[in-house]
């Protein structure tokens, strides 16, 4: 059974640092890139391994503030890290949001107790559970695979509702797809890409805990 949001402890840091390091990010943190060889070394000297390491330790502003004096890297730096880090966490959205789901389909789950993409994702994910799902609620079990494959392209940072449609839509229906994808989509080149590179590193993540 696979989660919704990878584990973090899953990317080592040095994988963060090669993400972060070709990426072109957003202008609130684009100082990022400012010594981040040298910030990066003098995290991982520190034992900072892997992604859910620096997020529990950045958890606080208390800890980011330590970390800041024991480590010389300005504290301001840390908070922008652990907002990049926090990225690579997806998180759920009401099942609404996803254009073309019918309303009777979204409060008739909601009766159930599947209210978002993370509570959809991991409740009907096997064959099982879409046949017990399509029993308590009607709902034809092709809409029901239609629906998981939306939450799954959800858990690609940077897709929304809308866009999970258009990919959707597309032809592509899985994280794995997306991540080898080739697909014309109207969208930039950067952001096409940037949401690529979350879909393989979800798909690195899978692979490792044998789930795919």
């Amino acid at each position: 059974m696979e989660n919704y949001t990878l584990d973090p402890s899953l990317i080592s840091m040095h994988k963060f640092y090669t993400l972060t390091v070709s990426k072109q990010l957003i202008p609130s943190r684009v100082s990022l890139h400012e010594k981040i060889d040298e910030r990066f070394g003098i995290l991982r000297n520190k034992g900072f391994n892997n992604l859910g390491m620096l997020l529990k330790s950045l958890k606080s502003k208390q800890n980011v503030q330590s970390i800041a004096t024991a480590s010389g890297i300005p504290a301001a730096y840390l908070l922008l890290l652990r907002r990049e880090a926090g990225s690579y966490l997806a998180r759920p959205f009401p099942l609404a949001d996803f254009p073309g789901i019918p309303y009777e389909y979204v409060e008739v789950l909601k009766a159930n107790k599947i209210r978002n993409t993370r509570e959809f994702f991991e409740g009907v994910q096997t064959t099982r559970q879409q046949q017990e799902v399509a029993g308590k609620t009607g709902i034809p079990k092709e809409r029901l695979k239609e629906i998981f494959a939306l939450c799954d392209l959800s858990r690609i940072t940077g897709v929304g509702g809308v866009f999970a449609r258009i990919v959707y839509e597309a032809g592509i229906r899985s994280v794995e797809e997306f991540a080898r994808t080739g697909a014309a989509i109207e969208v930039s080149k950067e952001d096409m890409q940037y949401c690529i590179d979350y879909a393989k590193v979800i798909q690195e993540c899978s692979n490792k805990t044998g789930i795919s």
